[in-house]
């Protein structure tokens, strides 16, 4: 059965506040019927986002119901990832109205008795994305012997692109022929694919396990590798999560994603500053396998075109790398660096 999707965002639904409701509206665009949120009721996703077409948005579920969803996903995360108590009458009704749930929160649906037992009642499903039943492993460091050429983006904050990079990436491989595909590491990526890693739930000792262990078992079957970044080993909250990937994947190239708005962090770290962020993720590989930064994606939605041109300029200027905003203009100009790259590389073992 093909899924047509209500999207709850409800009170925060927007470029930045919404990042589940926006990945699943850019790349499933054809599966979403509507979004919830009271706050935007009456206006169409492009005009909130600046893309995804006319796509309603309603204040209730109830409204939302005249387009036959089957399915409600949660489209944001509030902090903590727990379910707000006054999303709970709507997740019911939802489920009284026979939709399937779908989560990417830490708190499981499923963990809910109340949600558990109308599940079962009205046959419905209960979908936790994040839910994944990881056998804890330890590195053991066998990525460096990968045959694929393994890609990774990495960040300078979160929440910034890394997963449209590392998806728009490989779109344009494969419309150039090449052989390549990308690993899913979260909760939005995971939906779009449909496989993934929900690597947040995993214990830190078995991240860069898991890693490696999901890299392996798809080593070979294609020539590229493109893994989904998550967090930035400069966000205080998100870092664990973020060299767990570079350490698993001991990538042969990264892939520098950058936000143009977020400027000072609230953890007072200077994110434009573009050259330190280079030099501290080949810094945190060059003990165990060097690997550069071939290349900048950048997530301009808050500016002009001429603007992003000049930013895009700029940061070019200063740091001699390829750089582009892979929506604005296209991911080519990475895809092209990366297959120019590759020509002369050898692996290090």
């Amino acid at each position: 059965m093909k899924r047509r999707i209500v999207i709850l965002a409800e009170q925060r639904f927007g470029p930045i506040t919404s990042k589940m409701a926006n990945g699943i509206i850019r790349y499933l665009d054809k599966e979403v019927m509507a979004v919830i949120d009271s706050t935007k009721a009456g206006l169409t996703v492009q005009a909130v986002l600046g893309f995804g077409g006319d796509i309603p948005i309603y204040a209730t579920l109830d409204e939302s119901l005249q387009h036959n969803p089957n399915t409600l996903l949660i489209g944001i995360s509030p902090p903590g990832g727990q379910f707000p108590s006054d999303w709970y009458s709507i997740i019911i009704t939802a489920i009284q109205n026979k939709l399937n749930i779908i989560s990417g929160l830490h708190e499981f649906l499923n963990d809910i008795p109340e949600f558990k037992v109308l599940a079962e009642k009205y046959n419905v499903r209960l979908i936790d994305l994040r839910f994944h039943d990881h056998h804890g492993a330890i590195a053991r460091g066998i990525a460096r012997n990968f045959q694929s050429k393994i890609i990774l983006t990495v960040g300078t904050h979160g929440n910034i692109g890394k997963m449209t990079a590392a998806i728009e990436m490989v779109k344009q491989m494969q419309r150039s022929g090449k052989s390549a595909d990308w690993l899913a590491t979260g909760q939005i990526g995971i939906m779009i694919k449909g496989k993934g890693i929900p690597l947040d739930t995993i214990k830190g000792d078995f991240i860069s396990g898991a890693v490696e262990t999901a890299i392996a078992a798809i080593d070979g079957n294609f020539e590229y590798i493109f893994v989904e970044g998550q967090g930035s080993i400069q966000h205080l909250g998100y870092s664990p999560v973020a060299l767990g990937l570079m350490h698993g994947s001991l990538p042969d190239a990264m892939i520098l994603c950058h936000r143009t708005d977020v400027g000072i962090s609230d953890y007072g770290v200077n994110t434009d500053d573009i050259d330190q962020s280079i030099r501290i993720h080949e810094q945190m590989l060059e003990f165990v396998k060097p690997a550069k930064v071939i290349g900048i994606s950048l997530n301009t939605y808050n500016l002009s075109l001429d603007k992003s041109r000049q930013v895009i300029d700029d940061i070019k200027n200063r740091t001699g790398l390829p750089v582009t905003d892979p929506i604005k203009f296209s991911a080519n100009e990475l895809t092209e660096t990366i297959i120019e790259y590759f020509k002369n590389y050898r692996k290090r073992n």
